[in-house]
């Protein structure tokens, strides 16, 4: 694998009898912007064989592991989380002269073979692309620092991990009626 800071294949660059690629992650090989949600952290890999199939077709076997920082979704404070799985992808030219209307386009339906497919253009993919892909997909949609994180407190703002603040909880408005009939006004 080159120097270069992206992990872009040319088709012609692979040999017949198939291209290992053992290549360490950094921001650059997978093209993500400072405001990307997550931090890389250092150490993330890619492993993998490709290999020129039928055509222009080639696949690419193997797998991505790393480590993201993420904002805890109750505290904000940082926490790590493992990333990683395995790749099973065909890559494949892109056909251009296919035409989608718009009503067609919202009506797309994903199959497996959807999943498993991805296309390229000009003779060379990105490997990058597709890891940064995975990897926003295998993060949690609600990451938490630990599972009974308190999170902050609503009224003074401090993490209530850290500090016991001794605010109370606020009552809710809308169940000021219900308040009335039990008697607890």
């Amino acid at each position: 694998m080159s120097a270069d800071t992206r992990l872009l294949i040319e088709l012609a660059q692979i040999p017949p009898e198939g291209l290992e690629i053992d290549a360490e992650l950094d921001r650059p090989r997978l093209h993500l912007e400072e405001d990307a949600g997550f931090d890389l952290r250092p150490g993330a890999r890619l492993a993998c064989r490709l290999e020129r199939g039928e055509g222009d077709s080639v696949h690419v076997k193997g797998r991505f592991d790393a480590g993201v920082g993420l904002a805890c979704s109750r505290c904000l404070e940082r926490a790590e989380f493992a990333v990683g799985q395995p790749l099973d992808v065909f890559y494949l030219p892109r056909i251009v002269d296919r035409t989608v209307d718009a009503e067609e386009e919202d009506d797309v339906e994903l199959t497996d073979h959807d999943l498993v497919v991805a296309y390229y253009d000009g003779g060379r993919f990105d490997l990058g692309e597709l890891v940064r892909e995975q990897i926003v997909l295998s993060t949690p949609m609600k990451p938490l620092c630990r599972e009974d994180c308190r999170g902050l407190c609503p009224q003074c703002g401090q993490n209530r991990n850290h500090v016991d603040c001794g605010c109370q909880p606020a009552a809710d408005p809308r169940l000021s009626g219900l308040a009335g009939l039990l008697g607890t006004k």
